[in-house]
């Protein structure tokens, strides 16, 4: 192989070449001049890391050895481990919230699992109430209901709230205090009341 004169520019390495003259002010440095070597796993000499067999003894993927193998299948069950930890935990915290089951007796368990119910059914009966406007002033971190009572016996749930605000025959604001009963069996209404004030 014969040795261009090498020129450094900016950084890069360019070789001058003297023999192509539509070339002549520089050419491209050629891949397999500056490959990565590494020693060959059977005769230990120095071998290209992309070559196929060793030029010196002749084994197939002389630079892929034992350490290379063990590494790159530890690689693959650490990835595989990470899938199915987050896959199988979004399907046990699913199959837990569907089967959650509450006591009569436990309010909070029953005032969460049945919150969406208490606000689609009851929302509309505390907006017909208003005589003039109304605004509600609940928010993502203040629901709409904030408290809970339990009649265990009649397996019934009140939701309590005041976080709505009627306007008068005066044009002020006042704010509502109300409550909402749920039938926890049926998922109906049975009892609505409203009322002027605060918790």
């Amino acid at each position: 192989m014969p040795l261009f004169p090498a020129v450094f520019l900016n950084g890069h390495l360019f070789l001058v070449s003297t023999q192509l003259s539509w070339l002549s002010s520089s050419c491209l440095i050629n891949k397999d001049m500056f490959m990565a070597l590494t020693k060959c796993k059977e005769c230990k000499k120095e071998v290209s890391t992309s070559a196929k067999t060793c030029p010196h003894c002749g084994v197939k993927d002389p630079g892929f050895g034992a350490k290379q193998k063990l590494s790159g299948c530890l690689i693959l069950i650490i990835i595989v481990g990470i899938v199915m930890y987050f896959v199988g935990n979004s399907d046990d915290d699913k199959a837990a919230e569907a089967t959650k089951v509450c006591s009569n007796t436990d309010t909070q368990c029953n005032f969460d699992k049945n919150l969406i119910d208490a606000v689609t059914k009851c929302k509309p009966l505390v907006e017909r109430s208003a005589k003039y406007e109304f605004e509600w002033t609940d928010g993502m971190l203040d629901p709409m209901f904030s408290h809970g009572r339990i009649d265990s016996k009649k397996n019934q749930l009140t939701f309590i709230g005041d976080k709505v605000k009627f306007t008068n025959g005066f044009n002020a604001k006042m704010t509502m205090t109300y409550a909402c009963t749920l039938d926890l069996k049926t998922k109906e209404v049975v009892d609505f009341k409203i009322s002027e004030g605060k918790l």
